[in-house]
């Protein structure tokens, strides 16, 4: 019986950390030197409260999805609230060098698109067809994924 209760404690507590830890984090390195203009639009349905935005000049070693509660601590890390409806369009301006990482306070994925203008062009964030606008992506573990602006 205790045996029963122990595991079923466990279960809830996984499940629980589970469903408050971003399922996508998304990183942002402006590898370019001039500050970059990151766009984050969100899908009309599945809005968060908040979005959870980390400036840090990391090496992808360190780009990790356990590295945000430690970021927030040093206050590298804020909350962006979402307060209507109609707030569907978010701006984040990058310095040159510095990583940004974008995720959700909750495991449903709220991003439409992101996006970045180079060269007069509007550049997809974690789109492979967004070739002329020099920019390399970088598949982690689970679904961490990092886009290095070139240009």
């Amino acid at each position: 019986m205790k045996f029963c209760l122990n595991f079923l404690l466990g279960l809830l507590f996984s499940i629980y950390t589970i469903s408050c830890s971003p399922a996508h984090v998304l990183f942002v390195k402006n590898n370019t030197d001039q500050e970059k203009e990151i766009f984050v639009e969100l899908v009309g349905n599945k809005f968060p409260k908040s979005i959870l935005f980390c400036k840090e000049l990391v090496s992808d070693e360190n780009l990790e999805h356990n590295a945000f509660p430690k970021y927030y601590k040093e206050r590298k890390c804020f909350q962006m609230p979402i307060n209507r409806i109609d707030d569907k369009s978010y701006k984040i301006n990058l310095p040159a060098k510095y990583t940004v990482n974008i995720a959700p306070n909750n495991s449903i994925y709220p991003f439409q698109k992101i996006s970045y203008s180079a060269d007069g062009k509007k550049c997809l964030i974690s789109n492979l067809e967004s070739k002329d606008c020099e920019q390399k992506l970088n598949k982690q573990t689970k679904l961490v994924f990092i886009t290095e602006i070139l240009k």
